[in-house]
């Protein structure tokens, strides 16, 4: 009993839940933090310094790499759906806060 209870709650703590623009969703944080450290655009140098600089094609395609990361929809004026860039910057840190909260261990 009590090792189905660890299970289960190990597993609760290793997904990452976020608001896709419709539902709220939950994804394997490990799959997550892989395609991030994998994405071409979301770790060039050049281009992070671009966003740093507020260069609107270094940010625009920032903002798509996060969106494909997370598999969510980038807001759609005519249709109302979809997160804001603003909400897309949020859930890459809300994220990167998440690996690094995982990562480090609690003091005993």
């Amino acid at each position: 009993m009590f090792r189905r209870w660890w299970y289960r709650r190990l597993r609760k703590a290793l997904l990452f839940p976020y608001w896709d623009g419709h539902r709220l969703r939950k994804e394997d944080g490990e799959r997550l933090w892989r395609r991030l450290r994998t994405n071409k655009t979301l770790t060039d140098p050049v281009i992070e310094a671009g966003v740093q600089k507020d260069d609107p094609d270094a940010v625009e395609s920032y903002l798509e790499a996060t969106a494909e990361l997370f598999k969510v929809e980038r807001y759609n004026a005519e249709t109302g759906i979809g997160l804001t860039d603003a909400e897309l910057a949020d859930l890459l840190v809300r994220f990167l806060n998440w690996v690094s909260q995982k990562k480090t261990k609690p003091n005993p």
